[in-house]
């Protein structure tokens, strides 16, 4: 990446729908349905399986609000759900597209973060 498109996200001057360079991860042949997996946007942190000792490891759950069927946490992670898979969406971190139902999913951000 070069530095001016650095200098320019970092002043939030940068359209990254309408560019080439914009992180986009789609996982859908990377996972298997058996997968236990791990995907970390930023702050958020999702799994397909619960943590149960989070507090140990330094997360909590991340909570969500929901607005006309989207999830957004914390302020800046937007999270759609469809029927076979979730995109999450930032504009720091870019898109990823994980496959699975968004009900399959676990989603856990640091305990001091705010984005």
């Amino acid at each position: 990446m070069s530095l001016q498109i650095q200098i320019q996200k970092t002043l939030s001057q940068y359209n990254f729908l309408e560019s080439s360079v914009y992180e986009k991860h789609d996982l859908t042949n990377q996972l298997k349905k058996e997968d236990r997996f791990v995907v970390r946007q930023g702050d958020l942190v999702i799994t397909n399986y619960k943590i149960f000792d989070r507090r140990k490891r330094g997360l909590r759950i991340a909570w969500a609000e929901k607005k006309n069927g989207i999830w957004k946490y914390m302020g800046s992670h937007i999270v759609i759900p469809l029927q076979n898979k979730t995109v999450l969406l930032h504009n720091e971190h870019g898109i990823t597209i994980i496959p699975r139902n968004y009900h399959e999913l676990e989603f856990y951000t640091f305990n001091e973060a705010g984005d």
